[in-house]
């Protein structure tokens, strides 16, 4: 008999972009489990109902990456839900245009510089986000951003990074997005339109290119070694690492 594994894409009225890590071959040669990790957009527009069965598959903490402004523009329906710690860890809150100018970045699609530049200038943000999820012990915890695409990617490619997850497979994780994002793009479009923004340069930042994330990955391999080698650089105790990894289902 086949076994039934979950849905990676879990499918909610009110997100587009909300899936599960799970099911990834780790460098050991097994998996990481389902419904320990999820990686989801903006949760402010969840229809009734939808938050219950996201706890119903498990999920137990919420790490929303957004600025507090975003927020507070558009407060997440997770974060007064009973059973479900909810908590506001901004990624990019402090990386500004000029923070460009400050770091060695690479030639290649823009989204390349705003991740290098976030790996880069953000280390104690990340740190932060990564020890926190290290102290969920049961169930799943998610963390979003606003498209589920750039700071949530970046979360997601080091989680996989740490568990030997190959290149190849966290690219196309990355990647799975603009196949299911169409709809906010639009949207996103629109409002930048509406407002005499520049939405030719904007389209390009909401593309998901295989080469941004296929560049970050060999930035932190040419400068760190490895994924292991940045969180060294970024000082994550050795106790979080652990703690991670057990749950990607890498056991020492």
């Amino acid at each position: 008999m086949t076994k039934h594994l979950p849905s990676r894409q879990i499918i909610l009225r009110g997100a587009h972009n909300v899936r599960d890590l799970g099911g990834y071959v780790t460098a050991q040669g097994g998996t990481v489990p389902w419904r320990r990790f999820l990686r989801g957009d903006c949760l402010h527009r969840l229809d009734e109902g939808e938050p219950e069965r996201l706890h119903f598959e498990g999920l137990r903490m919420v790490v929303d990456l957004r600025t507090a402004r975003e927020v507070q523009e558009a407060p997440s329906r997770l974060d007064r839900m009973r059973g479900v710690e909810w908590v506001n860890l901004p990624l990019f809150d402090a990386l500004s245009p000029s923070a460009l100018a400050e770091v060695d970045v690479p030639d290649g699609h823009p989204l390349l510089a705003m991740y290098v530049t976030a790996i880069e200038t953000r280390g104690q943000a990340i740190a932060a986000i990564l020890n926190r999820i290290a102290q969920v012990r049961d169930g799943a915890v998610l963390f979003n951003c606003t498209a589920g695409k750039d700071r949530t990617g970046i979360i997601a490619a080091l989680l996989l990074g740490l568990a030997g997850v190959s290149h190849t497979d966290i690219i196309a994780d990355y990647a799975l997005t603009e196949t299911l994002i169409p709809e906010l793009v639009t949207e996103f479009l629109s409002r930048s339109r509406a407002r005499g923004g520049d939405v030719e340069a904007y389209a390009t930042l909401l593309e998901s290119p295989a080469s941004a994330m296929a560049g970050l990955l060999g930035h932190l391999d040419a400068k760190y070694g490895s994924v292991m080698g940045y969180f060294d650089h970024i000082e994550i105790p050795t106790q979080t690492l652990s703690r991670l990894q057990v749950r990607m289902g890498v056991t020492g």
